[in-house]
Parts: structure tokens; sequence; C-alpha cells
């Protein structure tokens, strides 16, 4: 039996603001300026940025500061690693703080998450943020009454698809695999999903994922709110 959703943040729940997408670059040029870093574009695309087009599997997309940080690293080995670390993650603080981007849910997302809360299901963000941008995303969102769970990544904790990511949340909870579905946008969450033996796997093409880049999940939506039209369907 199904208890518990498990959705996924950027792309699934929140529109993929144009934003974020700015601060990326920014954050690329000011580390090159910095660090005096000759190979841009291998750097780019290291990072999931190919000929002006972020990859829906690319770290800008799908994965964590972390992610970045040892990108970051491996092209200035000649620099402290700590240091590195240390800067980007204040770069990051700076740059949210400068640009201010906007919280833009999933159309019909409140609607739809308190649905599934009235069917008994129990809802939680699994995403590849840190705690505090999650909790910025459920304030600003108005969420924090239909959520019951956040399973975030830290500077030095575990990440999807690594399914040590849920091993507390198991515990605590006392659920198992079979018992959870997990819903996202990214090739990242998928494989979460397959690595975690969960009950369902689910696509959505709300975020920078297509289907050829889903096409590992049991079944694919246009959004969370057909995920929810179509629960007889991935709930047997």
């Amino acid at each position: 039996m199904i208890k518990w959703l498990l959705f996924d943040k950027d792309g699934t729940l929140l529109k993929f603001d144009e934003t974020w997408s700015e601060i990326s670059l920014v954050m690329i040029d000011r580390f090159v300026e910095k660090y005096h870093i000759e190979q841009k574009q291998a750097l780019q695309e290291a990072l999931g940025y190919v000929d002006g087009q972020f990859l829906s599997s690319g770290i800008l997309a799908s994965g964590t500061l972390a992610d970045i940080v040892r990108v970051f690293t491996q092209f200035e080995e000649n620099a402290d690693p700590k240091e590195i670390e240390d800067w980007t993650v204040q770069l990051s603080k700076d740059l949210i703080a400068e640009y201010e981007p906007e919280t833009i849910v999933i159309e019909g997302m409140v609607e739809t998450l308190t649905a599934f809360k009235e069917k008994s299901y129990q809802i939680a963000i699994i995403t590849s943020d840190d705690i505090d941008g999650t909790n910025r995303f459920i304030q600003d969102a108005g969420v924090g009454h239909l959520i019951d769970e956040k399973i975030t990544a830290s500077i030095n904790g575990y990440q999807k698809p690594n399914p040590k990511m849920v091993e507390d949340f198991y515990e605590k909870w006392n659920v198992s695999p079979d018992e959870i579905v997990i819903i996202g946008d990214t090739p990242t969450d998928i494989q979460m999903g397959k690595n975690a033996h969960f009950k369902k796997v689910i696509g959505v093409l709300s975020g920078t994922g297509n289907k050829e880049d889903l096409s590992d999940a049991d079944f694919i939506y246009q959004d969370i709110n057909e995920f929810y039209a179509q629960e007889a369907e991935w709930s047997k």
C-alpha cells in the first residue's frame, strides 16, 4: 500500500525561474575571474551547461552546491579546497540575496497537494537543495501545513540518487520502499527511485527533463496535476 509521496522540488513543485539560470552563469564567471581559469567552456560543460542549454542531468539542473564545489576544485587544483568551498557557499548566498529569485509554483500545486492529503497520503519533499532553500520555498509557497517531511542534501551529506539519503527517513517514519512513490523531473530523480527500489517512480515534464530523459520512469505525466488525475493507474 502506498503511504508516502516524495516530491522533488525544483521543476516538480516549483517552476524553474530563469533567475536561477542567471545566478548559475554569474557564479561560473566569478569563479573564472577569481581563480584565472582559462578553460571556461570546459568548466561550463562539466557543470552541465552545453551550447547555451542546461542539461537536465547536469549539475546546475539537478546537482547540489557540493557538486559545484567539487567541479570548481577540479579546475583549480592549486587552491585550498576548503577555501573554494567557503568562497562558493558565500557567493551563492550573496547572489541569492542580490537577485532574489522568485518562487513560482506549478499551477494548481497547492490544490493538488491538498487533494492528496485529503486522501491520507503523507507528503515529503526530497531535494538536492539545502534545508534553508527548502524552508524558503515552503514558506513562500504557503504549503507548510501540507508537508510532513523534508529530505534535503547538505554540503557533506548524501544526495540523490544515493539511496542512503532516505535511510533516516525510513527509520523516523517506520516506512519501507514499497510504500513510497517518488515524483521528479530529472534523470537523477528517476535513478533515485530505482536505486531505492520505491514502489513507483514517476517522471513529470514540468521541469528540465523530456520524455527521453525520463524513459526509465514507470509513468511519465505532464505535471503533478496529471499525476493526481491518473492515480488509478500508478497506485495499483
